[in-house]
């Protein structure tokens, strides 16, 4: 699973916690999540959170990813969750052509 597999799977949690008819068309890795883009509040935030454990399969680490900028963007939010994923974790950090 790439990172763009991983942005169109928060797009569609993002969008089922939401709603489509709030959704923008034009979101993408620099969309803030709540202040200034889709102005999610802690219960949605909560609901994103949760689904993407689920769907990922991964657990997050509170301490480490939803503090600070984990959950400010889109991006900031899939670079959490491929940090997560002990599989993207390895290829990001594997040398070209050895994972």
């Amino acid at each position: 699973m790439d990172d763009k597999a991983v942005l169109e799977g928060l797009r569609a949690i993002v969008t089922c916690v939401v709603g489509a008819a709030r959704m923008p068309a034009g979101v993408n890795a620099d969309t803030p999540l709540s202040d200034g883009g889709l102005w999610l509040d802690s219960m949605e935030l909560l609901q994103v959170v949760l689904a993407c454990e689920t769907q990922f399969g991964i657990t997050f680490q509170p301490a480490e990813d939803l503090i600070g900028d984990g959950l400010s963007t889109f991006g900031t939010l899939v670079d959490v969750i491929r940090r997560r994923i002990p599989s993207l974790s390895h290829a990001a950090s594997a040398p070209e052509g050895t994972s």
